[in-house]
Protein backbone atom coordinates (compact mmCIF):
# COMPACT_ATOMS: atom_id res chain seq x y z
CA UNK A 1 0.00 0.00 0.00
CA UNK A 2 2.51 2.11 0.80
CA UNK A 3 4.69 1.57 -2.41
CA UNK A 4 1.55 2.16 -4.22
CA UNK A 5 1.00 5.36 -2.52
CA UNK A 6 4.62 6.27 -3.08
CA UNK A 7 3.79 5.79 -7.35
CA UNK A 8 0.86 7.84 -7.19
CA UNK A 9 2.22 10.90 -5.22
CA UNK A 10 5.25 10.78 -8.37
CA UNK A 11 2.74 10.72 -10.85
CA UNK A 12 0.59 13.70 -9.24
CA UNK A 13 3.62 15.64 -10.42
CA UNK A 14 4.40 15.05 -13.41
CA UNK A 15 1.77 17.44 -14.46
CA UNK A 16 3.74 19.96 -12.84
CA UNK A 17 6.97 18.96 -15.12
CA UNK A 18 5.07 21.04 -17.96
CA UNK A 19 4.15 23.87 -16.21
CA UNK A 20 4.55 27.11 -17.32
CA UNK A 21 5.88 28.37 -14.05
CA UNK A 22 9.79 27.79 -13.82
CA UNK A 23 9.36 27.43 -9.79
CA UNK A 24 6.80 24.83 -10.07
CA UNK A 25 8.91 22.67 -12.56
CA UNK A 26 11.99 23.27 -10.06
CA UNK A 27 9.99 21.65 -7.51
CA UNK A 28 8.59 19.14 -9.45
CA UNK A 29 11.87 18.27 -10.74
CA UNK A 30 13.66 18.03 -7.37
CA UNK A 31 11.22 15.62 -6.02
CA UNK A 32 10.98 13.37 -9.04
CA UNK A 33 14.38 13.50 -9.73
CA UNK A 34 15.99 13.33 -6.64
CA UNK A 35 13.40 10.75 -4.20
CA UNK A 36 10.84 9.22 -6.14
CA UNK A 37 12.81 7.89 -9.40
CA UNK A 38 16.03 6.87 -7.63
CA UNK A 39 13.78 5.06 -5.27
CA UNK A 40 11.91 2.72 -7.64
CA UNK A 41 13.24 -0.21 -8.48
CA UNK A 42 11.28 -1.14 -11.49
CA UNK A 43 8.66 1.55 -13.33
CA UNK A 44 5.73 0.31 -15.63
CA UNK A 45 5.82 1.13 -19.09
CA UNK A 46 2.66 3.38 -18.93
CA UNK A 47 4.21 5.43 -15.78
CA UNK A 48 7.98 6.16 -17.53
CA UNK A 49 6.41 7.39 -20.61
CA UNK A 50 4.01 9.72 -18.45
CA UNK A 51 7.06 10.89 -17.06
CA UNK A 52 9.17 11.19 -19.63
CA UNK A 53 6.69 13.57 -21.94
CA UNK A 54 6.45 15.86 -18.74
CA UNK A 55 10.21 16.03 -18.53
CA UNK A 56 10.46 16.63 -22.66
CA UNK A 57 8.06 19.16 -22.12
CA UNK A 58 9.99 21.22 -19.50
CA UNK A 59 13.00 21.16 -21.37
CA UNK A 60 10.51 22.76 -23.72
CA UNK A 61 9.51 25.31 -21.26
CA UNK A 62 13.67 25.78 -20.51
CA UNK A 63 14.65 28.92 -21.79
CA UNK A 64 18.25 30.53 -22.01
CA UNK A 65 21.42 28.32 -22.52
CA UNK A 66 22.59 27.91 -19.03
CA UNK A 67 19.48 26.54 -17.82
CA UNK A 68 18.73 23.93 -20.67
CA UNK A 69 22.47 23.29 -19.94
CA UNK A 70 21.86 22.40 -16.54
CA UNK A 71 18.60 20.57 -16.94
CA UNK A 72 19.57 18.34 -20.05
CA UNK A 73 22.81 17.77 -17.24
CA UNK A 74 20.49 16.47 -14.72
CA UNK A 75 18.32 14.68 -16.98
CA UNK A 76 21.63 12.55 -18.63
CA UNK A 77 23.26 11.84 -15.37
CA UNK A 78 19.73 9.70 -13.95
CA UNK A 79 21.99 6.97 -16.53
CA UNK A 80 24.55 6.60 -14.39
CA UNK A 81 22.38 6.67 -11.07
CA UNK A 82 19.97 4.76 -11.31
CA UNK A 83 19.66 0.91 -11.16
CA UNK A 84 20.71 -0.84 -14.00
CA UNK A 85 17.54 -2.50 -15.25
CA UNK A 86 16.00 0.71 -14.56
CA UNK A 87 18.41 2.40 -16.16
CA UNK A 88 18.03 1.08 -19.55
CA UNK A 89 14.45 1.49 -19.50
CA UNK A 90 14.91 4.88 -18.48
CA UNK A 91 17.58 5.38 -21.62
CA UNK A 92 14.85 3.57 -24.16
CA UNK A 93 11.86 4.87 -23.10
CA UNK A 94 14.10 9.19 -23.93
CA UNK A 95 14.78 7.30 -27.24
CA UNK A 96 11.20 6.83 -28.05
CA UNK A 97 10.08 9.87 -26.39
CA UNK A 98 12.44 11.69 -28.71
CA UNK A 99 11.39 10.04 -31.66
CA UNK A 100 7.59 10.61 -30.82
CA UNK A 101 8.00 14.25 -30.30
CA UNK A 102 10.63 15.09 -32.82
CA UNK A 103 7.94 16.06 -36.15
CA UNK A 104 6.41 18.66 -33.47
CA UNK A 105 10.13 20.70 -32.49
CA UNK A 106 10.70 23.99 -34.34
CA UNK A 107 13.62 25.30 -35.84
CA UNK A 108 14.23 27.80 -32.54
CA UNK A 109 14.19 24.57 -29.90
CA UNK A 110 16.07 22.05 -32.38
CA UNK A 111 19.55 22.50 -30.63
CA UNK A 112 18.74 21.78 -27.04
CA UNK A 113 17.11 18.89 -27.88
CA UNK A 114 20.44 17.68 -30.22
CA UNK A 115 22.54 18.40 -27.13
CA UNK A 116 20.75 16.33 -25.29
CA UNK A 117 20.72 13.24 -27.33
CA UNK A 118 24.57 13.83 -27.37
CA UNK A 119 24.60 14.30 -23.73
CA UNK A 120 22.73 10.59 -23.51
CA UNK A 121 24.76 9.19 -25.90
CA UNK A 122 27.72 10.47 -23.67
CA UNK A 123 26.44 8.80 -20.70
CA UNK A 124 25.40 5.66 -22.75
CA UNK A 125 29.31 5.36 -23.11
CA UNK A 126 29.71 6.33 -19.31
CA UNK A 127 27.68 3.51 -18.22
CA UNK A 128 29.43 1.02 -20.30
CA UNK A 129 32.71 2.30 -18.99
CA UNK A 130 31.52 2.12 -15.23
CA UNK A 131 30.66 -1.92 -15.85
CA UNK A 132 34.43 -2.24 -16.75
CA UNK A 133 33.44 -2.64 -21.12
CA UNK A 134 31.57 -6.00 -19.86
CA UNK A 135 30.71 -7.46 -23.24
CA UNK A 136 27.06 -8.62 -22.59
CA UNK A 137 26.34 -5.60 -21.56
CA UNK A 138 27.72 -3.52 -24.69
CA UNK A 139 25.71 -6.10 -26.19
CA UNK A 140 22.42 -5.33 -24.23
CA UNK A 141 22.86 -1.76 -24.59
CA UNK A 142 23.53 -1.73 -28.73
CA UNK A 143 20.75 -3.54 -29.64
CA UNK A 144 18.35 -1.06 -27.13
CA UNK A 145 19.66 1.81 -29.28
CA UNK A 146 19.67 0.06 -32.53
CA UNK A 147 15.89 -0.92 -31.58
CA UNK A 148 14.24 2.09 -30.73
CA UNK A 149 15.62 4.44 -33.23
CA UNK A 150 17.58 2.41 -36.63
CA UNK A 151 14.79 -0.99 -36.46
CA UNK A 152 12.40 1.18 -35.04
CA UNK A 153 8.82 0.13 -36.00
CA UNK A 154 6.67 2.45 -34.13
CA UNK A 155 5.86 4.47 -37.12
CA UNK A 156 7.03 7.62 -35.94
CA UNK A 157 8.51 10.62 -37.95
CA UNK A 158 11.47 11.11 -35.94
CA UNK A 159 14.05 9.72 -38.54
CA UNK A 160 16.43 13.17 -37.31
CA UNK A 161 16.97 11.75 -34.12
CA UNK A 162 18.27 8.40 -36.01
CA UNK A 163 20.07 10.72 -38.06
CA UNK A 164 21.98 12.81 -35.22
CA UNK A 165 22.80 9.21 -33.54
CA UNK A 166 24.46 8.47 -36.55
CA UNK A 167 26.69 11.56 -36.83
CA UNK A 168 27.31 12.26 -33.29
CA UNK A 169 28.63 8.12 -31.85
CA UNK A 170 31.66 8.23 -33.54
CA UNK A 171 32.62 11.76 -31.67
CA UNK A 172 30.84 10.63 -28.46
CA UNK A 173 33.01 7.60 -28.92
CA UNK A 174 36.03 8.87 -29.35
CA UNK A 175 36.75 10.19 -25.71
CA UNK A 176 36.65 6.41 -24.37
CA UNK A 177 39.24 4.87 -26.95
CA UNK A 178 41.50 2.76 -27.31
CA UNK A 179 39.28 -0.18 -26.45
CA UNK A 180 39.65 -4.12 -27.31
CA UNK A 181 38.87 -5.23 -30.27
CA UNK A 182 35.72 -7.58 -29.05
CA UNK A 183 34.38 -4.78 -27.82
CA UNK A 184 35.00 -2.46 -30.96
CA UNK A 185 33.14 -5.15 -32.71
CA UNK A 186 30.01 -5.03 -31.19
CA UNK A 187 29.97 -1.09 -31.22
CA UNK A 188 31.49 -0.26 -34.72
CA UNK A 189 30.50 -2.93 -36.65
CA UNK A 190 26.96 -3.00 -35.74
CA UNK A 191 26.81 -0.27 -38.01
CA UNK A 192 27.48 -2.06 -40.90
CA UNK A 193 24.74 -4.62 -40.49
CA UNK A 194 22.52 -0.76 -40.33
CA UNK A 195 23.78 0.20 -43.29
CA UNK A 196 22.53 -2.81 -45.36
CA UNK A 197 19.05 -3.75 -43.70
CA UNK A 198 18.04 -0.05 -43.39
CA UNK A 199 15.93 1.08 -46.64
CA UNK A 200 16.34 5.15 -45.70
CA UNK A 201 19.26 6.61 -48.19
CA UNK A 202 19.53 9.95 -45.89
CA UNK A 203 20.33 7.23 -43.02
CA UNK A 204 22.75 5.02 -45.06
CA UNK A 205 24.60 8.72 -46.15
CA UNK A 206 25.43 9.63 -43.07
CA UNK A 207 26.48 6.70 -41.44
CA UNK A 208 29.36 6.07 -44.84
CA UNK A 209 30.41 9.99 -44.14
CA UNK A 210 30.29 10.24 -40.12
CA UNK A 211 31.96 6.89 -39.18
CA UNK A 212 33.16 4.89 -42.52
CA UNK A 213 35.18 7.69 -44.23
CA UNK A 214 36.30 9.11 -41.16
CA UNK A 215 38.20 5.54 -40.27
CA UNK A 216 39.00 4.69 -43.75
CA UNK A 217 40.88 8.86 -44.57
CA UNK A 218 42.54 8.04 -40.68
CA UNK A 219 43.68 4.65 -42.28
CA UNK A 220 45.34 6.34 -44.91
CA UNK A 221 46.54 9.19 -42.81
CA UNK A 222 48.66 6.28 -40.35
CA UNK A 223 50.40 4.54 -43.17
CA UNK A 224 51.88 7.70 -44.34
CA UNK A 225 52.92 8.60 -41.04
CA UNK A 226 54.23 5.48 -40.71
CA UNK A 227 56.08 5.24 -43.66
CA UNK A 228 57.66 8.74 -42.98
CA UNK A 229 58.43 7.66 -39.78
CA UNK A 230 57.60 10.31 -38.11
CA UNK A 231 56.91 9.98 -34.60
CA UNK A 232 53.27 10.32 -33.46
CA UNK A 233 51.33 10.28 -30.10
CA UNK A 234 49.13 6.69 -29.21
CA UNK A 235 46.28 9.33 -27.84
CA UNK A 236 46.45 10.90 -31.36
CA UNK A 237 43.20 11.15 -33.38
CA UNK A 238 44.98 9.28 -36.77
CA UNK A 239 46.63 6.55 -34.57
CA UNK A 240 43.45 5.45 -32.56
CA UNK A 241 40.98 5.57 -35.87
CA UNK A 242 43.54 4.69 -38.20
CA UNK A 243 44.52 1.66 -36.25
CA UNK A 244 40.80 0.71 -35.91
CA UNK A 245 40.30 0.61 -39.94
CA UNK A 246 43.65 -0.95 -40.15
CA UNK A 247 43.16 -3.77 -38.50
CA UNK A 248 39.28 -4.60 -37.99
CA UNK A 249 38.55 -6.59 -41.29
CA UNK A 250 36.15 -3.90 -42.76
CA UNK A 251 36.82 -5.02 -46.20
CA UNK A 252 35.50 -8.84 -45.96
CA UNK A 253 32.87 -7.50 -42.78
CA UNK A 254 31.29 -5.52 -46.24
CA UNK A 255 31.34 -7.50 -48.73
CA UNK A 256 29.46 -10.51 -46.56
CA UNK A 257 26.80 -7.50 -45.77
CA UNK A 258 26.34 -6.28 -49.35
CA UNK A 259 26.08 -9.70 -50.64
CA UNK A 260 23.62 -10.62 -48.16
CA UNK A 261 20.05 -11.53 -49.12
CA UNK A 262 18.58 -9.21 -46.44
CA UNK A 263 20.53 -5.88 -47.82
CA UNK A 264 18.94 -3.85 -49.36
CA UNK A 265 19.56 -3.17 -53.13
CA UNK A 266 19.74 0.23 -53.33
CA UNK A 267 22.72 0.10 -50.58
CA UNK A 268 24.78 -2.44 -52.29
CA UNK A 269 26.73 0.10 -54.27
CA UNK A 270 27.52 2.32 -51.40
CA UNK A 271 28.79 -0.98 -49.45
CA UNK A 272 30.84 -2.45 -52.18
CA UNK A 273 32.58 0.90 -52.65
CA UNK A 274 33.39 0.78 -48.99
CA UNK A 275 34.66 -2.84 -49.07
CA UNK A 276 37.32 -1.95 -52.20
CA UNK A 277 38.40 1.17 -50.42
CA UNK A 278 38.99 -0.52 -46.89
CA UNK A 279 40.31 -3.72 -49.49
CA UNK A 280 43.10 -1.22 -51.01
CA UNK A 281 44.12 -0.03 -48.02
CA UNK A 282 44.28 -3.41 -46.31
CA UNK A 283 46.63 -4.45 -49.29
CA UNK A 284 49.25 -1.33 -49.04
CA UNK A 285 49.92 -2.11 -45.32
CA UNK A 286 50.29 -5.63 -46.50
CA UNK A 287 52.83 -4.65 -49.26
CA UNK A 288 54.74 -2.00 -46.73
CA UNK A 289 55.50 -4.59 -44.34
CA UNK A 290 54.70 -1.97 -41.21
CA UNK A 291 53.21 -3.88 -38.31
CA UNK A 292 49.96 -2.24 -36.32
CA UNK A 293 48.35 -4.10 -33.61
CA UNK A 294 45.94 -2.55 -30.66
CA UNK A 295 47.24 -1.19 -27.91
CA UNK A 296 47.29 -3.06 -24.69
CA UNK A 297 44.27 -1.55 -22.93
CA UNK A 298 43.72 -2.38 -19.09
CA UNK A 299 40.13 -1.66 -17.87
CA UNK A 300 40.50 0.57 -14.13
CA UNK A 301 37.51 1.30 -11.99
CA UNK A 302 37.03 4.91 -11.59
CA UNK A 303 35.39 4.27 -7.80
CA UNK A 304 38.66 2.82 -6.87
CA UNK A 305 40.59 4.66 -4.01
CA UNK A 306 43.60 6.23 -4.95
CA UNK A 307 46.83 5.21 -2.41
CA UNK A 308 47.38 7.94 -0.37
CA UNK A 309 51.37 8.58 0.28
CA UNK A 310 52.09 9.60 4.20
CA UNK A 311 53.85 12.27 4.85
CA UNK A 312 57.18 12.42 7.14
CA UNK A 313 56.97 14.52 10.17
CA UNK A 314 59.61 17.48 8.60
CA UNK A 315 56.84 17.83 6.04
CA UNK A 316 53.70 17.91 8.39
CA UNK A 317 55.79 20.55 10.45
CA UNK A 318 56.41 23.04 7.68
CA UNK A 319 52.86 22.52 6.30
CA UNK A 320 51.80 23.50 9.89
CA UNK A 321 54.25 26.32 10.14
CA UNK A 322 52.76 27.82 6.87
CA UNK A 323 49.42 29.44 7.30
CA UNK A 324 46.82 29.12 3.94
CA UNK A 325 44.68 31.37 5.19
CA UNK A 326 44.20 34.06 1.88
CA UNK A 327 44.00 38.15 3.06
CA UNK A 328 41.75 40.28 1.33
CA UNK A 329 43.92 43.90 0.52
CA UNK A 330 40.94 45.32 -1.15
CA UNK A 331 37.72 44.46 -0.16
CA UNK A 332 35.81 41.65 -2.47
CA UNK A 333 37.64 43.31 -5.83
CA UNK A 334 41.33 43.54 -4.42
CA UNK A 335 44.54 41.16 -5.07
CA UNK A 336 44.77 37.18 -3.30
CA UNK A 337 47.68 38.40 -1.03
CA UNK A 338 49.32 34.81 0.72
CA UNK A 339 51.16 35.44 4.19
CA UNK A 340 53.39 32.80 3.04
CA UNK A 341 54.94 34.98 0.25
CA UNK A 342 56.10 37.36 3.27
CA UNK A 343 57.33 34.58 5.25
CA UNK A 344 59.84 33.85 2.77
CA UNK A 345 61.56 36.86 2.96
CA UNK A 346 62.61 36.66 6.47
CA UNK A 347 61.91 34.76 9.73
CA UNK A 348 60.25 37.98 11.83
CA UNK A 349 57.84 40.03 9.76
CA UNK A 350 58.02 42.79 12.30
CA UNK A 351 61.96 43.29 12.79
CA UNK A 352 62.77 43.43 9.03
CA UNK A 353 60.20 46.29 9.23
CA UNK A 354 61.87 48.06 12.31
CA UNK A 355 65.31 47.22 10.38
CA UNK A 356 64.23 49.25 7.13
CA UNK A 357 63.11 52.06 9.19
CA UNK A 358 66.11 52.54 11.11
CA UNK A 359 68.07 52.52 8.03
CA UNK A 360 66.10 55.12 5.81
CA UNK A 361 66.18 56.91 9.52
CA UNK A 362 70.29 56.46 9.24
CA UNK A 363 70.28 58.03 5.29
CA UNK A 364 68.18 60.83 6.62
CA UNK A 365 70.52 62.06 9.17
CA UNK A 366 73.99 61.41 7.25
CA UNK A 367 72.51 63.50 4.21
CA UNK A 368 71.03 66.34 6.02
CA UNK A 369 68.20 67.36 3.70
CA UNK A 370 65.27 66.46 6.02
CA UNK A 371 64.26 67.52 9.54
CA UNK A 372 62.58 65.58 12.18
CA UNK A 373 58.94 66.60 10.56
CA UNK A 374 60.40 65.05 7.40
CA UNK A 375 61.36 62.00 9.30
CA UNK A 376 58.00 61.98 10.88
CA UNK A 377 56.33 61.83 7.51
CA UNK A 378 58.83 59.03 6.38
CA UNK A 379 57.19 56.90 9.19
CA UNK A 380 54.17 57.51 8.53
CA UNK A 381 54.18 57.29 4.34
CA UNK A 382 55.44 53.93 5.81
CA UNK A 383 52.65 53.16 7.75
CA UNK A 384 50.77 54.03 5.36
CA UNK A 385 52.21 51.54 2.46
CA UNK A 386 51.29 49.13 5.36
CA UNK A 387 48.04 49.85 5.74
CA UNK A 388 47.30 49.84 1.76
CA UNK A 389 49.09 46.38 1.31
CA UNK A 390 46.25 44.62 4.10
CA UNK A 391 49.10 45.30 6.47
CA UNK A 392 48.62 46.85 10.81
CA UNK A 393 50.48 47.10 13.76
CA UNK A 394 48.46 44.78 15.52
CA UNK A 395 48.38 42.27 12.40
CA UNK A 396 44.92 42.69 11.47
CA UNK A 397 42.88 43.46 8.35
CA UNK A 398 42.57 46.85 6.54
CA UNK A 399 39.77 48.20 4.89
CA UNK A 400 39.67 49.95 1.83
CA UNK A 401 38.31 53.24 3.60
CA UNK A 402 41.03 52.81 6.46
CA UNK A 403 43.57 52.36 3.57
CA UNK A 404 42.95 55.65 1.67
CA UNK A 405 42.47 58.32 4.97
CA UNK A 406 45.90 60.73 4.91
CA UNK A 407 45.51 62.85 8.35
CA UNK A 408 46.71 66.47 8.52
CA UNK A 409 49.86 66.34 9.89
CA UNK A 410 50.95 64.45 7.17
CA UNK A 411 49.76 66.70 4.60
CA UNK A 412 51.13 69.63 6.26
CA UNK A 413 54.14 67.89 5.99
CA UNK A 414 54.12 66.67 2.76
CA UNK A 415 53.35 70.52 1.95
CA UNK A 416 56.54 72.29 3.91
CA UNK A 417 58.93 69.55 1.84
CA UNK A 418 57.34 70.53 -1.62
CA UNK A 419 58.07 73.81 -0.62
CA UNK A 420 61.26 73.56 0.98
CA UNK A 421 62.18 71.38 -2.72
CA UNK A 422 60.80 74.50 -4.85
CA UNK A 423 62.67 77.22 -2.99
CA UNK A 424 66.00 75.48 -3.06
CA UNK A 425 65.43 74.54 -6.82
CA UNK A 426 64.73 77.98 -7.78
CA UNK A 427 61.54 77.54 -9.75
CA UNK A 428 59.20 79.95 -10.81
CA UNK A 429 56.20 81.56 -9.01
CA UNK A 430 53.80 80.47 -11.95
CA UNK A 431 54.63 76.76 -10.27
CA UNK A 432 51.13 76.17 -8.33
CA UNK A 433 52.43 75.27 -4.48
CA UNK A 434 51.76 71.90 -2.90
CA UNK A 435 48.78 74.01 -0.72
CA UNK A 436 46.67 74.14 -4.03
CA UNK A 437 46.62 70.40 -4.37
CA UNK A 438 43.50 68.89 -4.22
CA UNK A 439 42.93 67.29 -0.70
CA UNK A 440 41.72 63.57 -0.24
CA UNK A 441 37.74 63.15 1.18
CA UNK A 442 36.31 60.72 2.95
CA UNK A 443 34.37 59.34 0.27
CA UNK A 444 37.32 58.95 -1.91
CA UNK A 445 39.35 60.74 -4.49
CA UNK A 446 38.29 63.26 -6.53
CA UNK A 447 37.30 62.38 -10.14
CA UNK A 448 39.06 63.29 -13.22
CA UNK A 449 36.29 64.92 -14.60
CA UNK A 450 36.03 67.40 -11.25
CA UNK A 451 39.53 67.79 -11.96
CA UNK A 452 38.90 68.83 -15.56
CA UNK A 453 35.95 71.56 -14.54
CA UNK A 454 38.27 72.66 -12.17
CA UNK A 455 41.10 73.42 -14.68
CA UNK A 456 39.14 74.81 -17.15
CA UNK A 457 37.16 77.44 -15.19
CA UNK A 458 40.70 78.45 -14.00
CA UNK A 459 41.38 79.09 -17.17
CA UNK A 460 38.77 81.27 -18.50
CA UNK A 461 39.24 82.96 -15.47
CA UNK A 462 42.77 84.12 -15.97
CA UNK A 463 42.12 84.83 -19.84
CA UNK A 464 39.61 86.94 -18.67
CA UNK A 465 42.61 88.96 -16.70
CA UNK A 466 45.62 88.50 -18.27
CA UNK A 467 43.97 88.97 -21.91
CA UNK A 468 45.43 91.79 -23.97
CA UNK A 469 43.10 93.83 -25.92
CA UNK A 470 44.44 93.51 -29.79
CA UNK A 471 45.11 89.50 -29.05
CA UNK A 472 42.82 87.75 -31.55
CA UNK A 473 40.86 84.80 -29.44
CA UNK A 474 41.93 81.37 -30.78
CA UNK A 475 38.95 80.08 -29.66
CA UNK A 476 36.75 78.28 -32.27
CA UNK A 477 33.13 79.49 -32.99
CA UNK A 478 30.73 77.53 -34.41
CA UNK A 479 28.74 79.17 -37.20
CA UNK A 480 24.59 79.19 -36.10
CA UNK A 481 22.27 81.22 -38.75
CA UNK A 482 19.94 81.61 -35.50
CA UNK A 483 22.59 83.73 -34.17
CA UNK A 484 24.96 85.67 -36.98
CA UNK A 485 21.38 86.97 -39.41
CA UNK A 486 21.38 90.38 -39.49
CA UNK A 487 19.04 92.25 -41.61
CA UNK A 488 19.21 95.97 -41.86
CA UNK A 489 17.16 98.39 -43.48
CA UNK A 490 17.76 100.25 -46.28
CA UNK A 491 19.00 104.07 -45.02
CA UNK A 492 16.84 106.63 -46.19
CA UNK A 493 13.90 104.05 -46.18
CA UNK A 494 12.28 103.94 -49.59
CA UNK A 495 8.42 105.50 -49.79
CA UNK A 496 5.67 103.63 -47.70
CA UNK A 497 4.20 102.06 -51.39
CA UNK A 498 7.78 100.77 -52.39
CA UNK A 499 8.62 98.66 -49.43
CA UNK A 500 8.92 95.21 -49.54
CA UNK A 501 9.03 92.68 -46.74
CA UNK A 502 12.78 91.30 -46.08
CA UNK A 503 11.83 87.42 -47.41
CA UNK A 504 11.14 88.99 -50.80
CA UNK A 505 14.56 91.26 -50.91
CA UNK A 506 17.46 90.73 -49.59
CA UNK A 507 19.41 93.01 -48.00
CA UNK A 508 22.94 92.11 -47.61
CA UNK A 509 24.99 89.27 -46.67
CA UNK A 510 24.28 87.38 -42.97
CA UNK A 511 28.10 87.41 -41.81
CA UNK A 512 30.15 90.32 -43.82
CA UNK A 513 29.40 93.96 -44.42
CA UNK A 514 29.60 95.47 -47.63
CA UNK A 515 28.47 93.01 -50.04
CA UNK A 516 25.46 93.68 -52.53
CA UNK A 517 22.43 91.61 -52.63
CA UNK A 518 22.17 88.91 -55.12
CA UNK A 519 19.72 88.89 -58.03
CA UNK A 520 16.38 89.14 -57.24
CA UNK A 521 14.36 86.73 -59.31
CA UNK A 522 10.80 87.75 -59.94
CA UNK A 523 8.39 84.70 -59.66
CA UNK A 524 5.50 84.86 -63.13
CA UNK A 525 2.03 84.53 -61.60
CA UNK A 526 0.51 81.27 -61.97
CA UNK A 527 -1.88 81.35 -64.97
CA UNK A 528 -5.56 81.16 -63.78
CA UNK A 529 -6.87 77.65 -65.07
CA UNK A 530 -9.72 78.07 -67.60
CA UNK A 531 -13.12 76.99 -66.27
CA UNK A 532 -14.05 73.37 -67.27
CA UNK A 533 -17.85 74.52 -67.72
CA UNK A 534 -16.86 77.09 -70.30
CA UNK A 535 -15.07 74.75 -72.67
CA UNK A 536 -17.77 72.41 -72.37
CA UNK A 537 -20.17 74.90 -73.11
CA UNK A 538 -18.39 76.34 -76.25
CA UNK A 539 -18.15 72.78 -77.60
CA UNK A 540 -22.10 72.05 -77.50
CA UNK A 541 -22.10 75.26 -79.03
CA UNK A 542 -19.95 74.13 -82.13
CA UNK A 543 -21.40 70.81 -81.92
CA UNK A 544 -24.75 72.85 -82.43
CA UNK A 545 -23.74 74.65 -85.26
CA UNK A 546 -22.31 72.34 -87.42
CA UNK A 547 -25.85 70.15 -86.84
CA UNK A 548 -27.52 73.28 -88.48
CA UNK A 549 -25.04 73.33 -91.01
CA UNK A 550 -25.69 69.78 -92.07
CA UNK A 551 -29.42 70.65 -91.65
CA UNK A 552 -29.56 73.40 -93.87
CA UNK A 553 -27.10 71.62 -96.87
CA UNK A 554 -29.81 68.88 -97.21
CA UNK A 555 -31.87 68.92 -100.32
CA UNK A 556 -35.29 69.57 -99.85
Amino acid sequence: MEADTAVEAGLSLIKQLASCDKSSRDRALRVLLKTWLPAQLNVQDDHMRKLWKGLFYCLWHSDKVPVQTQLIDRLSALVLSLHLPLSLHYFSVFLLTMRREWPGIDALRLDKFYLSIRRFMTSFFTLMRNNLWDLELVKRLMGVLEERTFFADDKCLGNGVNYHIASVFLEELRPFLPLKADVLEVLVVGFIRVSAQVPDKVLLGKIKSNMFDVLLGAGKRLLEVKKSGEDVDLGDEVVVFGTIALKMGFAGKFYESGSSPECCQGNRKVLFGLHEGFMKLEKELESSGIEISFPDVVYQDDEEVPNLVPLDSEEMDVSKSEPADVVMANGSAGKHLKKCKKNEKGTGGADTKAEKKKKKKKKSKENGSFDSDSEKSSTDRENENGATNGENSDDHQVTDADAFKLEDNVISNLQMQFEKIAAEAGLDDDVPSACDLPTVSDKGPISKKRKRMKKSVEKEAEGGTNAKSGEKSAKKVKFSMKNNLVWKPQSPLPPQDLRLPPSATPRGSALKKGVPPGPIREMPSPTKKVKMVRVVAVKKARKAVKRIKKLKSRPT
